[in-house]
């Protein structure tokens, strides 16, 4: 018969070892060792599914084996559990924090640990899968990245030699439909680059790969730098487009980088579903050790019974995936992820007189003596963008 999976046990005593043998030796690769030591080395060449770990050994704990364990990257999705007669909350909990999975009692029941162990064996199995199934997807949204952006940019070039040609004959040829044809070509290009970019945002949260660069910057001159990006949008969509923040500056000990997609994003989605003569005003709040920021649009609003959802990560993947909508939701999905991931928290509510408002807010930044540039009066209007004090 086939082993089930590959189990390794540590006990000083031969007696318990005896007893783990006689329940999992038919039916799994089981190894053993009776010091921390040995079973540090076992380990890193046997790869265990489980390791069951005693506590009280003679040199090395279990503790310290389970964290010596975990240092390891090979054996990341091992699950221990450790078993011990030491019962208490705190001989749990020490468990806990070193690394372990579980915690058996001893002495314990036979169906019920040989129940653990397929459970645990399931569990091992299905994280390795969908981390496999990660990498895999992330491999080939990375690949498809590269041609996206070249055959746009052929698109656009292609179009500007065409529309800008001097010759009367060729521009005569080119009638409303190839005209039609090439522009949508160019915005569904430009929306898959940008679904592309999204889907490995959202994986990489779901994953628990992304990893924070910060640095200290100003919050005035990153949202600046993100309303200079969307500037050629906002002008063609909006009549008025505000900015209410204080003149002193206001830094934060955060990745610049992701905090512009935070903006970015938020921004992105009132201009969605804004009209030609509806207006934005953004709003930054210094709230001592927090930095809040309001992004507020006089337009539609968010439908009756969808705020409570909006930035639920599960709804909105389900309905990019299954009802063809388009990426809106999605994006909002990656910002609650950036802004959890520093720390912050995020909402969103519907103004009395209408329109919709974005929330969120960040920690400030670590205590360290800062030098910044103060934000020069009229920086809003460099910008295409009008700075102004909200009323109380």
């Amino acid at each position: 018969m086939q082993a089930q999976g590959k189990i390794l046990t540590v006990d000083d005593d031969p007696n318990n070892i005896t007893i783990v043998e006689e329940l999992l030796d038919d039916d799994y690769d089981l190894k053993t060792a009776n010091t921390g030591e040995q079973a540090l080395e076992i380990a890193q060449d046997f790869r265990p599914d489980i390791i069951l770990l005693d506590i009280m050994m003679p040199g090395m704990n279990g503790y310290e084996v389970c964290r010596r364990l975990r240092e390891h990257c090979t054996l990341k999705y091992a699950k221990i559990i450790m078993i011990s007669a030491r019962a208490m909350a705190p001989e749990r909990i020490e468990g806990y924090k070193a690394g372990a999975d579980d915690y058996i009692t001893k002495p314990f029941d036979g169906d019920e640990f040989l129940a653990k162990v397929r459970v645990y064996l399931r569990l091992k199995h299905a994280e390795e899968v969908e981390q496999m199934r990660h990498e895999v997807t992330i491999t080939v949204m990375e690949n498809l990245r590269t041609p996206v952006s070249v055959a746009k940019d052929a698109i656009s070039i292609v179009s500007a030699n065409i529309f800008s040609s001097v010759d009367t004959n060729i521009y005569r040829r080119i009638d409303s439909k190839l005209r039609h044809q090439l522009e949508t070509a160019y915005d569904c290009m430009g929306h898959l680059e940008k679904t592309i970019s999204n889907f490995i945002d959202i994986s990489e949260i779901c994953a628990g790969k992304v990893e924070l660069q910060p640095t200290l910057f100003s919050m005035q001159y990153a949202i600046l730098e993100v309303v200079n990006l969307l500037k050629s949008k906002t002008a063609l969509k909006l009549s008025d487009f505000k900015i209410d923040m204080p003149t002193e500056e206001l830094s934060v000990y955060a990745d610049r980088q992701k905090m512009v997609k935070i903006l970015g994003h938020l921004i992105g989605d009132i201009i969605k579903v804004a009209h030609e003569n509806d207006s934005i005003c953004m709003r930054v709040k210094d709230l001592r050790d927090r930095i809040g920021v309001d992004i507020e649009g006089n337009g539609r609003g968010i439908e009756i019974g969808r705020i409570s959802e909006l930035f639920n990560r599960s709804i909105q993947i389900e309905n990019y995936v299954s009802s063809g909508r388009n990426n809106t939701d999605f994006e909002l999905a990656v910002a609650k992820g950036l802004v959890e991931l520093h720390g912050g928290r995020i909402w969103a509510w519907n103004r009395p007189e209408g329109g919709a408002v974005f929330s969120f807010e960040i920690p400030a930044h670590a205590e360290t003596e800062i030098t910044v540039r103060p934000v020069p009066i009229g920086a809003g209007a460099d910008l295409g963008v009008r700075q102004y004090t909200a009323p109380d």
